[in-house]
């Protein structure tokens, strides 16, 4: 039994998510059909690519995965990439490039859909063709000038890292893409005190968990993924600091 998973902007109000999913079952009654969420920000493909990429790689090797979310610029061409013996079936967006920087990415240009209204049912059987062991080969063509987008990158310096916000979920923690190892690197060449600057506010301890200040009191995190999380225990920090997505975070080693 194959794994199949499926990341939308759909929402749960319409029947657009069942629509892919009967498409998926029609092909194979079998396949397994796992939810990431259908509840990515529309048109967003930087929520979806962080949403996607903290969780894909936890599936196991083979798995397919739908990701349904373009924006006005993408597009309609179907594509299937290969990431560490994993397939994922998306639109030629640029999104790709936000889930894996590598320049080595095994694309296919999926012929053409007969469909092309709601290309992302082709996807399910695409999808359902793949699960059964049909040759990925035999979908499509090799393709190599699929769009690309550069992500923010975190700036390291002498005595500074400057990162950027990539998500607030929705709890209204900040998720940050500055990594563990850039801030233990960073901490070890200075003094071992740190202050992270968020306007008015600043943070200087790292907790190990969310519950280890006050209530309503400001925390900073280092997440299961490996990356500075900020948020408010019992509250919305994003709120609270006017932190939006991609607002620089800077931190201050002394």
């Amino acid at each position: 039994m194959s794994i199949i998973t499926f990341i939308s902007d759909f929402g749960l109000s319409d029947h657009y998510v069942s629509s892919v999913k009967a498409s998926i079952l029609k092909y194979n009654s079998s396949n397994h059909i796992i939810d990431i969420s259908h509840e990515i920000n529309k048109y967003d493909l930087s929520h979806a690519a962080h949403v996607f990429k903290n969780v894909f790689e936890e599936f196991p090797q083979g798995s397919i995965h739908i990701i349904a979310v373009k924006n006005y610029e993408s597009s309609d061409d179907l594509l299937l990439f290969q990431i560490n013996n994993q397939y994922i079936i998306t639109y030629d967006s640029g999104i790709i490039s936000l889930i894996n920087s590598s320049e080595n990415i095994n694309a296919t240009l999926i012929d053409e859909s007969s469909n092309k209204v709601f290309p992302e049912k082709y996807m399910g059987e695409i999808a359902s063709k793949l699960a059964s062991g049909i040759n990925y080969t035999t979908l499509g063509k090799p393709y190599v000038k699929f769009k690309k987008f550069l992500d923010r990158e975190v700036s390291l310096s002498k005595g500074k890292i400057v990162g950027y916000t990539m998500r607030i979920d929705s709890y209204g923690n900040i998720i940050t893409n500055i990594s563990k190892s850039d801030f233990t690197n960073s901490l070890n060449k200075s003094s071992g005190s740190f202050s992270i600057n968020l306007g008015i506010d600043k943070i200087t301890k790292i907790s190990d968990s969310y519950s280890d200040v006050g209530v309503a009191d400001l925390f900073a995190l280092f997440n299961y993924n490996g990356f500075l999380e900020i948020g408010m225990n019992g509250g919305g920090a994003s709120e609270l600091l006017g932190i939006k997505n991609h607002t620089p975070i800077s931190i201050i080693f002394l």
